[in-house]
């Protein structure tokens, strides 16, 4: 595979990620203006799909592809180089590229 393919697949699943947080950040924010009635507040089937197929790629994941998807994906950025303390530069970018391929190809099935 060339590295133009690599990139172009890469970024493909980056942004389809991407879209993922944001209809998360939406869902959430939806939740937060319902209120407490988000308690009996029965998620639309589009949402509950959503919410189900990512809790069951994030389980079906390894412990490190997990970890990296949350943190790069779904958590807050306090702090964006949280990966330093266990990876070199060069293998936190391809952990993170197989990551997200495996997110992705999981997502998919």
């Amino acid at each position: 595979m060339g590295r133009n393919s690599k990139d172009n697949s890469l970024a493909r699943y980056e942004e389809l990620i991407k879209i993922s947080v944001r209809y998360n950040d939406y869902l959430r924010h939806q939740m937060f203006r319902i209120g407490l009635s988000s308690i009996t507040h029965k998620p639309t089937n589009e949402a509950s799909r959503y919410v189900f197929n990512v809790r069951r790629v994030l389980n079906e994941l390894s412990k490190e592809n997990r970890e990296i998807i949350v943190n790069e994906f779904f958590s807050e950025k306090t702090n964006s180089n949280w990966w330093n303390k266990y990876y070199s530069s060069s293998t936190y970018y391809r952990k993170r590229y197989f990551a997200i391929k495996s997110f992705m190809e999981i997502y998919t099935q």
